[in-house]
Parts: C-alpha cells; structure tokens; sequence
C-alpha cells in the first residue's frame, strides 16, 4: 500500500497534550492571559505554532515565547508516553519493509529525549524536528530521501500535517489520537482520517497482497557445537542451511535501491556468527533462531530455514525445517 511514511510526533506517535498545554499556559502567564483547559487548547492550537503565537500573543517576540516554552517544557514533572498502538504500528512498518521518517516542530534537543526515552529512534531512518512550517519544508524532505509521491503518506493528527502532504502530492492520513478533533481534521480534507495506528494496520494488512518474489540460499555453510551430549558439543561440526526469504517490496519497485531488498551478503555473515555464536542441543533450536534472525533482523515477511546435519553414516544428512513469519 505504502513504500514511505512520514509520521508526525506528537499526537501521532507520542502523547506529550498534558506537558504541551503546561508548557503554553506558562507562556501565557507571562503576558497576562488566561489558561487554557483541555478542550479549549484543542479546538483554538493551530501549526505553525509561530502564527498561533502570533494571533495569541502579537507583542511578544518568538524567541521569548520559545525560551518560556523550553523552561516549561524542561522542568515539567507530567509523563510523556507512546500513543496507543503506536509502537505496534512502526514494528508492522519495519516487518513489512515500510521507510519511516518523523516530520515534527518539536525542538531537536526535546525530540531527542523523548524518542530515546521511549526506545523508538530505531523505526526510523531520518529525523526531521525543529520545523516550524511543514508545508515549506515537505518537498525538499521527499527530494532528499527520493520519495515517490505515489508510493508515499504523511500521517498526523492536526490539520497543518494534512496540508503539509498535499503540498507534497502525496496521502494524507489523519489519526485522531492527537490535538485536532475529527471535525478540525475533515475541514482539511484529508484521504482518509482513521481512530488510530492500529486501524491503520487492519487496513494495510487487508489491502496488501501477499509477496510473490523470494530469495533463495543454498547450501550455505555453517560451523556450530551442536548436540545432546558434552561430547558430541565439544568440537564444532560442518552444518549446512538452505534458506527462502519472502520480500515485501516487489523487484520491480526496487529501483535499484539494496534498501527495499535484503542485502544477502550481511545476511549470510550474520547467520554464520549466530550459529558459532554459542553451543545448541538442538537443531530445531538454531533453526529457529536462523529463521528469526531473517525476520526481524533483516525484515523479510517470510523466512523458510532448513538445516542439515551430517552425523550418521546410514543417511546423507538429517534435515529440520522451520518457517518464521512477520
């Protein structure tokens, strides 16, 4: 369905609303303006923030407002957590072979924290943050990473991320999870507009034909201390592995890109350190282990790993098969 997504953070990955509506009520307390509650936060808070300040607040300069806001923000003692499904989302999205990026106006050094607290920078390939003005900045982000529009979507939860992905030619997906209502998010005619991420994922996984093309290795050559008894473990054996991987991107689409295929030679290297890696009892054992490693090491949605093991002179070889699955 998507070859690249392009997330916004908060309210789309990261729900930070408590922290972020502390952070403006302490702007606005410093020039005389009331708080805002929840609702009223949500139905008047627009992108780019420096127009909503500027509507707000016309006396002040920016990089005062932005200093209060950090000193709030920095000192705030309210919990900032994922966004339900969210995590589940981006896992589906590197399962299936998906490039994600985070388009946000988040400050570099908050974002930072807060994804590494969160143990999520590893879905993505490239962070944009610090950007006031998305619509602007959305098509040098697409000729930078050489994104095709039609193979591309933008998902947010506020009507400045819808606009942001037509000026980009690309779908536009509002999740509802954030600071815009449904409402707010229709006036901005987006593609779709969907409850949340794992919403989302139903619809990818139904629309989404299954993988036709395979790569295949054969009669790759293993090292490993395999079997039941001390004696058997203690010296390594000669194993060998034939693999299937199932890719999700179809070679045609591939462009020549190693990115949307799996890079067989790391691969081969990998699966040869985890076999020598330490002794096994079992076969069956390290051929799960070899079939996981495909899957979500190196993302291919289907991983069929069948080793041979050449112990007893009746047989060529004893063989175990195994299919792991994204």
């Amino acid at each position: 369905m998507f070859r690249n997504i392009i997330f916004d953070w908060s309210g789309t990955l990261c729900d930070d609303m408590a922290i972020t509506i502390e952070a403006t009520n302490f702007v606005l307390s410093h020039y005389d303006l009331p708080p805002l509650d929840r609702e009223s936060f949500r139905n008047e808070f627009q992108l780019p923030y420096p127009d909503y300040y500027a509507w707000k607040t016309p006396q002040a300069k920016l990089e005062e407002l932005e200093n209060y806001y950090r000193e709030s923000f920095d000192n705030s003692t309210l919990k900032v957590t994922p966004i339900p499904h969210a995590r589940d989302f981006l896992d589906f999205c590197r399962r299936r072979g998906i490039r994600c990026f985070i388009l946000t106006s988040m400050d570099p050094p908050a974002f930072d924290q807060q994804v590494r607290e969160m143990d999520m920078l590893h879905f993505f390939e490239h962070i944009h943050s610090g950007i006031r003005n998305k619509e602007h900045y959305i098509p040098s982000l697409m000729k930078q990473h050489g994104l095709l529009p039609h193979e591309t979507a933008f998902i947010g939860d506020m009507q400045h991320d819808i606009t942001a992905a037509h000026c980009a030619g690309i779908t536009a997906i509002g999740v509802q999870t954030g600071y815009n209502n449904v409402q707010q998010l229709a006036q901005a005619e987006p593609d779709l507009i969907i409850p949340h991420l794992g919403a989302l994922r139903r619809l990818m996984e139904h629309t989404t034909s299954a993988p036709k093309e395979t790569i295949k290795l054969h009669r790759l050559e293993l090292s490993c201390h395999i079997g039941i008894t001390e004696e058997e473990r203690s010296a390594p054996q000669r194993l060998t592995a034939n693999i299937t991987l199932s890719v999700a991107c179809p070679f045609a689409d591939m462009q020549e890109d190693i990115s949307r295929t799996i890079d067989y030679a790391r691969l081969t290297y990998r699966l040869i350190e985890l076999a020598g890696s330490k002794a096994y009892n079992l076969v069956e054992t390290l051929a799960d282990e070899l079939a996981t490693c495909c899957v979500r090491e190196f993302h291919a949605t289907t991983a069929t790993v069948e080793v041979h093991k050449y112990i007893l002179p009746e047989i060529a070889s004893c063989a175990f098969c195994t299919t792991a699955q994204s």
